[in-house]
């Protein structure tokens, strides 16, 4: 059996069961009681006592029943006799999970990622547990170390935007969001998690763009609803408080409901240098998609533009002048990939520093 967690969100569980088969024969009986952890097995007369294996498929076997104290019994005692059974952490991490055991659910996955160094989905689970339990600040830390593995893991991004939100980092966290939608188009969650920010920054049109997409993949999302509802009706109340000629009724309401209130963001010294170790990657990147779009205007376009012009005045077959037209399209679209890219990139720096100079203020 193969037991992955990954979180949809930090309150969301997924998990699969992929490849379910029991093998071994052995009689596995589990005692819970004062004082007893272990597993007293009845082996017949010609079996010798459980393997881990055996012992792990029990719990396999457990867990398609749904009993899940017995399950975690039988995963402890796996995990007893075979130290790096990789298998038994992960769907005892599950577990834990599941039975709101997050702090030994935080150490197996933990666990887990040192016994396979290449798991990002483990450091990744860590930070959403951390997220769970509110210590933002830990799983930030940890989703940062995930994309630093791995910068294209979608769920590493939208759960370092939970962790920003809860540090009341919005404009971070809307940048978080973002970047999980534009690495997997079909993100129901972050679409809504974007839409809660957008909206709890009285950017109701925005909100409600982000609330429909996510309805457009997938309709029946209850949250991607109830959010949608809510930043319609906002948008109404500040509607209703201007009149038919254009005078605002209730000038201090609309104030109130527009004013974005200052926080002094706390960071520690390493908080401080991870935060300028990012604007130092996010401006090296902007000077390096720079350089390339200048290099493929010169390169590039400036000559196939120039090629045209040339044929264009000469008396050319048509074969030659859709190659070169074809040329300059494939060239054109090279440009505008890169251009796109640098787009992001200042994007992302100018909503870094409207975060800090709404913290300023």
């Amino acid at each position: 059996m193969k037991f992955r967690i990954g979180f949809a969100s930090h309150q969301q569980l997924l998990i699969h069961y992929i490849g379910l088969t029991i093998v071994g024969r052995s009689e596995v009986q589990v005692k819970v009681g004062r004082g007893q952890t272990g597993i007293t097995v009845n082996p017949s007369e010609d079996e010798t006592m459980p393997t881990a294996d055996e012992t792990y498929a029990d719990a396999k076997k457990c867990i398609q029943e749904k009993r899940f104290a017995d399950a975690i019994q039988s995963l402890e005692q796996t995990i007893q006799e075979d130290s790096q059974h990789l298998l038994a952490h992960e769907s005892l991490a599950g577990l834990c999970f599941l039975t709101k055991n997050y702090d030994r659910a935080i150490q197996l996955f933990q666990r887990v990622q040192a016994l396979d160094p290449k798991n990002i989905g483990a450091l990744v689970n860590v930070g959403a547990l951390q997220n769970k339990k509110k210590d933002y600040t830990a799983a930030v830390k940890t989703l940062r170390l995930a994309l630093s593995k791995d910068r294209r893991c979608p769920e590493a991004y939208y759960n370092l935007g939970i962790a920003q939100r809860g540090l009341h980092q919005n404009s971070m966290a809307v940048s978080a969001y973002k970047e999980a939608i534009r690495l997997r188009p079909d993100f129901v969650e972050a679409y809504t998690n974007l839409g809660n920010v957008l909206l709890e920054m009285k950017n109701h049109s925005q909100a409600i763009l982000q609330f429909r997409k996510a309805l457009e993949v997938q309709p029946d999302f209850e949250r991607a609803k109830i959010g949608l509802c809510a930043a319609q009706e906002q948008t109404e109340q500040a509607k209703s408080a201007i009149s038919p000629f254009g005078r605002l009724v209730d000038m201090e309401q609309v104030e109130k409901m527009n004013r974005t209130v200052a926080k002094h963001l706390h960071l520690t010294p390493q908080q401080r240098f991870e935060d300028r170790e990012d604007v130092h990657k996010l401006a090296k990147d902007s000077e390096l998609q720079a350089i390339e779009l200048l290099k493929q205007i010169k390169e590039e376009l400036s000559p196939i533009i120039l090629e045209l012009s040339r044929l264009s005045s000469e008396e050319t077959s048509g074969r030659i002048w859709e190659a070169g037209l074809k040329k300059c399209q494939a060239a054109s679209r090279r440009f505008s990939l890169c251009l796109e890219n640098l787009n992001e990139t200042t994007d992302k720096l100018t909503e870094h520093e409207k975060e800090i100079q709404r913290y300023s203020e």
